[in-house]
């Protein structure tokens, strides 16, 4: 059987064969200009290079300059400019692309713009070679794909210790997990209708590149799956953020996104993927009026998520508080929203006031009409602890959207 290909050692041999042969710096970006690697430091650098190198990722005001200047529809090796404001050299650019798919872009940092013809039909030869690397390894991505997305299905799948473990077992043999590791999960819709399978693999390829404080899957769902693998008792707050980022750049969009919180043991990774998918019906209301809902930090929705999760949205819409329904019916929405408010605030008149920005004679008035629609006292707790719940059940239901969710402290890392 013969060992498998490293395509990570012959993309750098071949930055550096070039940066070698032209004795410049040069550097390898993905589409989205995300540095891939680079060669070592030859001649000078600019600003814009040490930055990408550094902080993996390249401004959005060069970026935009880049583009401005054609880089995106480049077919053939082209020239750019200076651009002295964002402190970027010239640069002979060779776009690494097919008849189908842009890869990246191939940089020869040239403070002088004096790299000779045969200098750049080097650069040309090295990014068809990059672009033939590059076509055999997503070919090889692919056939693995296949395989790793039948055993992580397996394991999100696993209703038992015993066939999580055993799942487990397969993966460590393929040099995929260790049985110690964590898990966190991630998951979201998305609304394009590009190849999923290449989107997926562009997700894994930029969370690879961009945060290695994590192994990290890609799963085409629905809905789509992003696993973090981590080392135990690895916390990394980032770690979202990263997935935020990442969905932005592959997707074009942001998404609502549902976590599963606190990282899990990798034998409870079934359960992380259900957490997962219960925080994003939360995030897909705005129950918190973040992009991102983690399970560990919804609170009291939890208990709401998983009784939807049992008997349904419809159903759970019955239970809403028959003067709130007349209320959303009436489009009182000034009302709800003032309820909503007063309720979080835990029956606060002053901070109420404060947080709607109105006078407190006018909250007091709203409070009377709202006694009145409820037909019971607000200042009772009985009553005031239904009318929240119906407020959030009015959520699921779609009977009801606050303007303005209030935040839930968190509850877990």
């Amino acid at each position: 059987m013969s060992a498998p290909v490293d395509f990570s050692a012959r993309i750098q041999l071949i930055v550096d064969v070039l940066a070698q042969s032209v004795d410049r710096a040069v550097l390898l970006d993905d589409e989205e200009l995300t540095p891939i690697t680079h060669s070592r430091q030859l001649g000078e650098l600019d600003d814009v290079r040490v930055y990408s190198v550094l902080q993996r990722e390249t401004r959005a005001e060069v970026k935009a300059a880049l583009f401005d200047h054609g880089i995106g529809t480049a077919s053939a090796a082209l020239w750019t400019p200076a651009f002295p404001e964002h402190g970027l050299m010239p640069r002979f650019c060779v776009p690494v692309r097919s008849a189908a798919e842009r890869f990246g872009y191939l940089w020869i940092l040239d403070p002088e713009a004096t790299l000779s013809e045969g200098g750049q039909r080097l650069a040309v030869t090295a990014g068809a070679d990059l672009l033939a690397v590059l076509d055999r390894r997503n070919a090889a991505m692919r056939a693995q794909e296949s395989a790793q997305y039948e055993l992580l299905s397996r394991l999100l799948a696993a209703d038992t210790p015993e066939r999580a473990e055993r799942t487990l077992r397969e993966l460590q043999a393929r040099n995929l997990v260790q049985p110690d590791a964590q898990v966190g999960v991630f998951v979201f819709e998305p609304h394009d209708k590009a190849d999923p399978v290449d989107r997926s693999m562009a997700l894994r390829f930029r969370l690879s590149a961009t945060d290695r404080s994590a192994t990290w899957f890609t799963m085409t769902g629905p809905p789509m799956t992003v696993l973090a693998v981590t080392a135990p008792a690895s916390q990394d707050p980032t770690v979202a953020d990263s997935v935020v980022n990442a969905v932005a750049a592959v997707y074009g969009a942001s998404p609502a996104i549902g976590s599963s919180g606190q990282r899990l043991p990798i034998t409870q990774a079934a359960l992380a993927f259900r957490q997962a998918k219960l925080a994003l019906t939360l995030a897909q209301i705005r129950a918190t009026g973040a992009q991102v809902s983690s399970w560990s930090e919804l609170g009291s929705w939890k208990t709401l998520a998983l009784l939807a999760e049992a008997y349904g949205t419809a159903e759970l819409g019955g239970l809403v508080h028959p003067g709130v329904i007349g209320l959303i019916e009436q489009g009182r929405d000034d009302l709800i929203h003032t309820l909503d408010v007063y309720l979080a605030n835990g029956g606060d008149a002053r901070r109420t006031a404060e947080e709607l920005h109105l006078h407190r004679s006018s909250l007091y008035y709203r409070l009377e009409k709202l006694t009145e629609a409820i037909g019971g006292d607000l200042g009772d707790g009985e009553i005031r602890f239904e009318l929240m719940l119906s407020l959030r059940l009015a959520h699921f239901a779609k009977l009801y959207r606050s303007r303005a969710p209030v935040p839930i402290r968190p509850t877990g890392v």
